[in-house]
């Protein structure tokens, strides 16, 4: 971890050296610094140290540190540099590390962009006062667009209605949350709110506080949703918090819905769900095994659709992408996707437990098998449209299986094919080198974009097989323009599933390989880096 981040702010360095080096001077007399350079490329500069990493000896714990740090020094050189690295120093913002003081400066409140609020600290388990003199400064941010919350306690009503008076709120995160306190107000006016999410894992993973009112947490969310559900383009919410009310419900401009966690109680069938989702076009169902639950059957597989129902885009006409999981190949949901879906993918999704005691030792997901995933395919066959297509397995996809795919999908873009996140013992590189696997491949002639998900037990993690693997593909496929590998984790980590994958595309031929190629071997694994920027726009 400390070798990654010393080498991120070593080419962050690079990157503004080599920005000096491209600046005209603007005189022969007058030296380039910071000061005379234009804005625009300061600006950059001043982004890049920004976004640095904290070289501190607890990487873990980053977040709790402001990340502009890096520009403190730059701001006392003088009051010009001051007044350029104020709105990138105080960009965001935190409650914690504040010595005693329970509110920002009122200066300091224009440049705010995103907050942070907490009661309790990570590192350690000193409380964070949330005091009302707080909720009064909220509303007197102009330019804050997005604010998380991370509250042991209760939400207070009295900080929902601050957050609703923000002008410019466009985003709200609210991660291990608790809504059994006292309910909100009815009125909640959110003049720009537009993404919204509540899960209740956080840095803790899935574990709650104890005698949670759960009927009086349903109770007061469906007041919040209900000041929502006309403006809101985007809902990420834990089964949880959902009950039958949520059913009355119109959602007139919701463009993306996910439901995470876990099935709501009594369950709710996923058509009904969506039914007053007329505008809806990316849909998630990501229900995993509760085991805090007092449930007769808390596991997966979960049953998704209704026998018999009709098609999905009946409520919901504009439905273009599913994504479910742990289910099993016949359930009635097949039947009811739309003809025109563009993406399918179907994953075994599992909560993140914090370790301890206590804590789970064997965490449940539904992966299809070797059997049951051809089931699967047969009773997807009608989606003839389908461009995207991920499928979890119990274990590393065969050419038979790619042959199948390619039958039923010729026109797919897109393949992901991983194994299932939870195995013992150690995990071996699928031979993509061997010959049917090209050759199965290439019975997809539109594919642009193939991944393949790893499970990964070590902490040591190479890369030469991959780039090998990467290599040939691109040689055998000339359409190929990606190929991607991950280290497998469908955790809830803080409310969203988090992979991390490790990208080549075609110039990895350009250049000589890092090592001579070799057979499959063990793979060990380390944290790679995020989604690539020509990525990053297709990951929200």
């Amino acid at each position: 971890m400390a070798a990654g981040t010393g080498m991120a702010t070593f080419w962050r360095w690079s990157l503004v050296k080599r920005l000096f080096n491209k600046v005209p001077a603007l005189s022969s007399h007058l030296p380039l610094t910071l000061i005379t350079i234009p804005t625009d490329i300061l600006h950059i500069i001043l982004k890049l140290l920004k976004d640095s990493p904290n070289d501190g000896p607890h990487p873990r714990y980053d977040h709790e540190h402001c990340p502009g740090i890096h520009l403190f020094s730059l701001s006392g050189t003088c009051r010009y540099m001051r007044a350029q690295t104020l709105s990138w120093i105080f960009r965001e913002g935190y409650n914690w590390r504040r010595e005693g003081v329970t509110v920002w400066p009122a200066s300091l409140w224009p440049f705010f962009v995103t907050l942070h609020i907490r009661d309790r600290s990570i590192r350690h388990p000193a409380h964070i006062p949330v005091l009302p003199e707080m909720f009064g400064a909220l509303p007197m941010m102009p330019a804050l667009t997005r604010v998380t919350l991370r509250l042991d306690a209760p939400i207070p009503a009295e900080l929902l209605r601050a957050l609703s008076l923000v002008p410019h709120l466009t985003i709200l995160e609210i991660h291990q949350a608790r809504f059994d306190g006292t309910s909100p107000p009815p009125s909640l006016p959110f003049a720009a709110l537009e993404n919204l999410l509540i899960c209740i894992s956080g840095f803790q993973g899935v574990k709650r506080g104890e005698n949670i009112d759960r009927a009086r947490e349903i109770d007061n969310v469906f007041v919040l949703l209900k000041n929502l559900s006309d403006s809101l383009t985007k809902l990420q919410i834990s089964g949880d918090f959902l009950g039958s009310s949520f059913l009355s419900l119109r959602w007139s401009r919701l463009q993306k819905f996910c439901i995470t966690e876990h099935t709501p109680t009594p369950y709710i069938p996923v058509p009904e769900l969506v039914s007053g989702m007329p505008a809806v076009r990316d849909l998630s169902v990501l229900f995993s095994a509760d085991l805090t639950r007092d449930s007769a059957d808390p596991y997966p597989p979960f049953r998704l659709g209704i026998p018999g129902g009709e098609l999905l885009t009946h409520r919901s006409p504009l439905l273009a992408t599913i994504t479910l999981s742990n289910l099993e190949p016949t359930d009635p949901i097949f039947a009811q996707l739309p003809q025109s879906l563009e993406s399918l993918h179907i994953l075994a999704m599992q909560d993140w437990y914090s370790l301890g005691p206590g804590s789970p030792q064997r965490l449940r997901e539904a992966p299809f098998t070797a059997t049951t995933v051809v089931t699967a395919i047969q009773q997807i066959s009608h989606l003839e449209d389908l461009a995207e297509l991920s499928l979890t397995l119990d274990d590393f996809a065969t050419a038979d299986l790619i042959h199948r795919i390619a039958a039923v999908f010729p026109r797919l873009r897109f393949l992901q094919l991983g194994r299932s996140v939870y195995s013992h013992g150690r995990v071996f590189c699928p031979d993509v080198c061997d010959e049917s696997i090209p050759d199965a491949l290439e019975r997809l002639p539109h594919l642009t974009h193939l991944r393949i998900s790893l499970d990964f037990v070590e902490r040591q993690f190479q890369e030469g097989p991959q780039e090998s693997a990467a290599r040939w593909l691109f040689q055998r496929l000339p359409r190929l323009c990606t190929v991607a590998f991950s280290w497998q984790q469908w955790f809830y980590a803080s409310g969203f599933p988090h992979v991390v994958w490790h990208f080549w595309d075609r110039s990895v031929l350009l250049r000589p390989p890092s090592r001579p190629p070799s057979p499959p071997s063990i793979f060990e694994t380390r944290s790679l880096a995020g989604i690539p920027p020509w990525e990053q726009a297709n990951s929200n």
